[in-house]
């Protein structure tokens, strides 16, 4: 039984490779994301919250704004969960 663990083991090493490189792959991606549609989302949001403070932008107009704010913002932590994912996979396949 052992030496079956140890066999299976080995087969596994090139998918924890690859699910490493991937893994690593998605947290830059993520963290160059997350850096760049926050700092969008935030000025989508105060350009909204002004707009509408100053007359320039009906509610419905604001609403909308604001939404597409939420969704930039988002989407970075959508895709951290899918790097945590990752990691659940790669713990699983260890299986000490």
């Amino acid at each position: 039984m052992r030496i079956v663990k140890i066999i299976v083991k080995v087969i596994l090493l090139p998918v924890r490779i690859c699910l490493t490189v991937v893994q690593l792959m998605v947290m830059f991606v993520t963290w160059l994301s997350a850096t760049v549609f926050h700092i969008l989302s935030g000025i989508i949001c105060i350009t909204a919250i002004l707009s509408y403070g100053f007359g320039q932008e009906t509610c419905k107009g604001v609403f909308q704004m604001l939404l597409v704010g939420f969704a930039l913002y988002i989407l970075p932590v959508l895709s951290g969960w899918a790097v945590v994912w990752l990691e659940t996979i790669k713990i699983s396949l260890k299986g000490d």
